[in-house]
């Protein structure tokens, strides 16, 4: 009896699972958060401590801020009133047009060259010299013939060398409309104005009073001839072809003037100690912000680095003791997760994407601060919230979605506004993110996401009261944010997925595809199988609703789990059928070792077809290390009839599958279903009282046995996936009425008479 009690010992040591103990300190988990923190703890603060403003343009100030401090600030207004003057007392800038003095000294010289060939022409010559000289000046009223008699023949070459020369003269000086002297200049003649030449804005200042008009410009071309009749023919002739040339360059000018107030230095006030910088209900304006901002950095300037240390040092523990409550929630949600480093560092990184943007956008909103009051809307909190529901599960996305939301709040100066969004938007994106199960179903959430975020703007617009440009602009971020997070969460959903070694529900439907080839050939080469394989994730699927355990999860590995009888497919009874039965030529320690291969061939074939970690626990975990009981108890059997020989020992070792035990409930849902579609077909003539006497055994045999010692599930939970079985094999297995024989239509058939209709055949079931 001792032998026996000592070799029953030793067969129970051997079926037992080797376990890997955890410590009870996750040290891996402490390792990353510490390394998390210092991170972000730098990345907020290792420049100093930063202000973000929060106040926007336009709204009111919510209460009456009070200078703490000696501080110097612009004053905005007298700037401004300093660079206006400066940029009004810059002439305005005027080009001179070249085109009509060209035109003009072309004219006036093709005249009098036809002049002088007019005077030593011939008699027959002569009008056709005449009429093209009328031809040049037919705009004036003067006829050639009187510029021939005033002009004599000895004074042609000196009036042209005086015209032509006067021509060039006076405008390349220029000729200024008189309308701008009206409007421009209002008829004051001591004005100064930049006369430009083309495109370059540094010309020659010149006066008003230098400045010819049309008439004044004639006059002074023609003033050096002495003759009487000749000077007023050509004062007369000239008015055709001298025109004002000068034009207002307004973009010149203003350049010009931009150029000149940009010399003019800063207003600096002095702001005493105790000046009230802004009063409860002010409207914030730029001057408002800006005394802020600098009443901040004169306040953080004057305190010594031991008083920086210890603020910084004081939101470091801050963001310390966020992190450690986002801890314990996660340990407490899930219990797993915190042990897993691969999952930890997903999270890690998501949530320093989101705080890490965070800070980017206070640091531009430090040197642009027109979109300052958008800041908190662009911090793309939605899209790491619904990577890790969508990659993780729901109870990770609310515990990133808070450590973001406290982390930020921090950089914002502790702003509970910020918390409280920050919060909101992981509730909405969390909540939505559970079932995604298409890709479409991401733009809802986004939808969700973006009108969440709008209808918290227009809350904090009744609180802070911001104009309507602002109130547009931060509803604009908060959509624009929204939809990026979500176009960028279906972008990156695969990257993280074979990155991180994660299946999503996302591929399991896809996986759940009947016409995947691996299903196609198992309904070909292992009928049998196939169909026990659907009939296995229907028992699944409706214990997991049961328990709120994944039911689209265990519906897709119950697809795949027996993929690997593929390889042997006559061996399983399933696919025997009507055929010889192999096992019958085969001891019974081969036949086991037949039976348990297939764990590895699923593996083996699970890998070729690179089929996600699930569906391999799957096919490893579906039978754990049970005991194929049958062919053992058929060796017990041979041994005690005298068969074997009494030195082999039967070890129940020999008879167990070499996968693991579940370690979710997901795969004990699955090795349960198995276990009992499995042992359903053996009942003859099922009645629900059968089948539950038959669940009893079954699931007791599994506790016993150790295959659920590590699923993590309650033994509530065990009986509702129990009670669950009981009633979908009722119904799967519900017996029928007998069809009663048709007396009548054997005889209608044997006498030649019409049998009744078939629809009157009573039916059941």
């Amino acid at each position: 009896m001792k032998k026996t009690s000592k070799k029953k010992q030793k067969g129970i040591a051997e079926r037992k699972t080797e376990v890997k103990r955890t410590h009870d300190v996750p040290y891996k988990a402490i390792g990353l958060g510490t390394l998390l923190w210092l991170i972000v703890t730098w990345l907020f603060f290792g420049h100093g401590i930063v202000r973000t403003p929060t106040l926007a343009k336009g709204q009111k100030v919510p209460s009456t801020i009070t200078a703490s401090v000696d501080f110097r600030c612009e004053n905005l207004s007298d700037t401004d009133l300093a660079r206006s003057r400066a940029a009004a007392s810059v002439p305005l800038v005027f080009t001179i047009d070249p085109a009509p003095a060209q035109d003009a000294i072309r004219i006036m010289g093709e005249l009098f060259n036809r002049l002088g060939k007019h005077a030593v022409a011939s008699t027959n010559e002569q009008p056709s010299i005449i009429k093209s000289m009328n031809d040049l000046i037919i705009k004036s009223s003067i006829d050639a013939t009187a510029l021939v008699a005033v002009v004599p023949t000895n004074a042609i070459k000196e009036t042209k060398s005086v015209v032509l020369t006067g021509l060039e003269q006076v405008m390349a000086k220029g000729i200024l409309p008189d309308e701008y002297r009206i409007t421009l200049f209002a008829n004051k003649s001591n004005e100064k104005l930049t006369i430009a030449s083309g495109t370059d804005t540094v010309g020659r200042t010149v006066s008003l009073l230098d400045l010819y008009s049309s008439r004044s410009a004639i006059k002074a071309i023609t003033e050096s001839i002495s003759d009487r009749p000749r000077r007023e023919l050509l004062n007369r002739l000239l008015a055709t072809v001298v025109v004002e040339n000068m034009s207002y360059d307004k973009e010149a000018t203003a350049a010009a003037g931009k150029l000149e107030a940009d010399k003019v230095a800063p207003s600096i006030q002095r702001y005493p100690e105790g000046t009230i910088i802004a009063r409860a209900g002010d409207e914030v304006t730029d001057q408002i912000q800006l005394l802020i901002k600098r009443h901040d950095e004169q306040r953080i300037a004057d305190k010594d680095a031991l008083e920086q240390s210890l603020e910084i040092l004081g939101n470091g523990i801050l963001l310390l003791a966020g992190l450690i409550v986002t801890a314990v929630i996660l340990r407490v949600g899930n219990t797993t997760m915190i042990r897993d480093p691969r999952q930890l560092v997903l999270m890690i990184l998501l949530s320093l994407f989101t705080l890490g943007t965070a800070r980017l956008l206070t640091h531009i909103a430090g040197y642009y601060a027109p979109i300052a009051p958008m800041v908190v809307y662009l911090v793309p909190h939605a899209l790491a919230i619904l990577l890790t529901g969508i990659l993780l599960g729901g109870s990770a996305a609310i515990c990133l979605g808070f450590w973001t939301s406290f982390g930020t709040a921090v950089l914002f100066d502790q702003s509970f506004s910020v918390f409280a969004l920050g919060m909101v938007i992981t509730v909405t994106a969390a909540s939505c993110a559970r079932n995604v199960h298409r890709r479409a179903s991401l733009f809802r959430a986004g939808i969700w996401v973006c009108a969440v975020k709008v209808i918290y703007v227009l809350i904090t617009a009744i609180l802070n009261q911001p104009n309507l440009p602002t109130l547009g602009w931060q509803i604009a971020a908060a959509v624009i944010s929204g939809m990026l997070a979500t176009i960028l969460t279906i972008l990156l959903i695969p990257a993280f997925e074979k990155a991180f070694k994660i299946t999503t529900d996302i591929t399991l439907l896809e996986l759940s595809d009947m016409g995947h080839p691996l299903l196609q050939k198992m309904a070909m080469q292992a009928p049998g199988t196939y169909h026990h394989s659907l009939m296995v994730a229907t028992l699944a699927q409706n214990a997991a609703e049961a328990i709120g355990a994944n039911p689209l999860l265990v519906r897709v590995c119950a697809y795949y789990h027996d993929i690997g009888k593929m390889a042997k497919p006559e061996f399983f009874t399933e696919n025997i059928q009507h055929k010889e039965n192999p096992h019958d030529d085969l001891s019974p320690h081969m036949s086991a070792l037949v039976i348990s291969s297939h764990v590895k061939e699923g593996l083996t074939l699970a890998k070729r077809h690179k089929l996600p970690q699930p569906i391999l626990d799957a096919i490893e975990q579906h039978h754990g290390n049970g005991l194929i009981s049958f062919f053992y108890h058929k060796a017990k059997q041979l041994q005690g009839d005298g068969k074997t020989s009494m030195a082999d020992l039967i070890n129940d070792s020999d008879f167990r599958y070499g996968g693991a035990p579940a370690v979710t409930p997901e795969m004990a849902i699955l090795a349960l279903a198995d276990s009992a579609e499995a042992a359903s077909r053996s009942i003859e003539k099922p009645t629900p009282q059968k089948i539950s006497n038959m669940m009893d055994d079954i699931f007791a045999g599994k506790i016993r046995d150790g295959q659920l010692d590590y699923a993590n599930l309650t033994m509530a939970e065990i009986n509702a996936v129990k009670h669950s079985f009981i009633f979908s094999l009722s119904n799967m297995l519900h017996g029928r009425i007998p069809y009663p024989k048709d007396n009548d239509n054997h005889t209608a058939k044997s006498t030649g008479k019409a049998s009744a209709p078939a629809e009157q055949t009573p039916k059941a079931g």
